[in-house]
């Protein structure tokens, strides 16, 4: 037996909104699952929206499931009187942080508590910001903000949550071999969704990535060793995804556009009640990121029974040996010859390789130990 903690969340972005990605699909699973009580404060409008979620009152508590209490805040409503308040009038034993460089829902909140004395009862969770492909976007203003901070000592003091022992090498990089950090892995959605292989004839291939369109998930990369590969006909590819960056979007249409016998489209956003059909019509999960802090797609594709072909740049690895996939190097003689394999399949090698990636998707979702883990990071 777990002792019932009462947890304070502060994050950007929380349900209904999804277009923040891995960081939602991250918090929610992980409220969803502890036997806590978890009081949520988060944004009214969803990431790269100016629009209020419909039917939710502004500020007041609004009940999300038995455990969870969120409140749907305007940014300018998060001010240092308001989070007084808050960690007055209730009794937290956590104070969870789903960010690194959030100014309204990190470092004002961890301030405001580090003030009255809460620092030892922070935790705070960098979700990959201290990656190196996240950091080289605004390199520079980032560096700034890891020298400011650990001069000031922001975070001193803090527990750190890492989601695998990469991340923690990372967090003590930056802020110090002393640093406090639990590792407790990202906890995937258990998907009950029944298992249907898709019929699969040897000369076709179609593949699907749920990712943003942007530079950092690899999508021109995809495109360019599904061009390298030379598959004759009956590719198709579709790349769902936010596409907040037109000229990259733009870039990669026309890439795709010179690769005969393939129908390769970007489609847009996809809500996650979606995705369970736009898998179901895949053969292959695909995408040549270049790094994921763990890749939720990645998960639900698994246990969807879609072997997965992603680079080595996720905390999903040693694909081959599970029969789930492959981890590759990210670069064209590495993935140009997995692209051909899976073309090539029939549909007994191609069912026999989507039952072991449910059974890999499946028991990594309901592995007890991660669920522990999350519990000793709140002891």
């Amino acid at each position: 037996m777990h002792t019932r903690k009462k947890i304070l969340v502060f994050s950007d972005w929380f349900l209904p909104g999804y277009k923040a990605g891995g960081p939602i699909r991250s918090l929610a699973n992980l409220v969803h699952s502890l036997d806590f009580d978890f009081w949520i404060v988060t944004r009214n409008t969803d990431h790269h929206s100016t629009q209020p979620y419909a039917g939710i009152e502004r500020g007041a508590w609004t009940k999300h499931r038995a455990n969870v209490q969120v409140c749907y805040l305007d940014q300018k409503d998060v001010t240092a009187p308001f989070i007084k308040r808050i960690l007055r009038e209730h009794s937290f034993d956590y104070i969870y942080f789903n960010s690194l460089f959030s100014p309204i829902f990190t470092l004002l909140p961890l301030r405001t508590a580090r003030a009255m004395g809460m620092a030892e009862r922070c935790v705070l969770a960098p979700r990959g910001m201290l990656k190196p492909g996240a950091l080289s976007i605004k390199s520079k203003k980032k560096k700034i903000f890891l020298f400011v901070s650990r001069l000031l000592g922001w975070f001193n003091d803090i527990r750190w949550h890492a989601t695998n022992e990469q991340e923690e090498q990372e967090i003590k990089r930056y802020y110090g071999r002393s640093s406090k950090v639990f590792i407790a892995p990202n906890l995937a959605s258990i998907i009950e969704h029944p298992h249907t292989i898709a019929t699969k004839e040897t000369g076709s291939i179609k593949l699907v990535s749920i990712a943003r369109i942007s530079a950092e998930k690899g999508i021109r990369e995809a495109i360019e060793f599904l061009k390298l590969a030379k598959l004759s006909n009956r590719v198709e590819c579709i790349f769902y995804g936010t596409q907040q960056d037109e000229s990259y979007l733009n870039e990669c249409k026309q890439l795709a556009s010179q690769i005969d016998g393939a129908s390769i489209t970007f489609p847009g956003e996809i809500a996650p009640e979606e995705i369970p059909d736009a898998l179901q019509h895949a053969h292959f999960f695909y995408m040549a990121t270049w790094g994921e802090n763990f890749g939720h797609a990645i998960a639900e594709a698994l246990q969807h029974g879609k072997p997965v072909i992603i680079s080595d740049r996720t905390p999903w690895r040693h694909l081959p040996s599970a029969h789930a996939g492959w981890d590759l190097p990210l670069e064209e003689k590495s993935f140009t010859p997995v692209l051909k394999m899976c073309y090539a399949m029939n549909q007994g090698e191609y069912s026999a390789w989507s039952q072991d990636a449910r059974a890999f998707g499946r028991a990594h979702a309901n592995d007890p130990r991660h669920l522990e883990s999350y519990y000793s990071l709140f002891a």
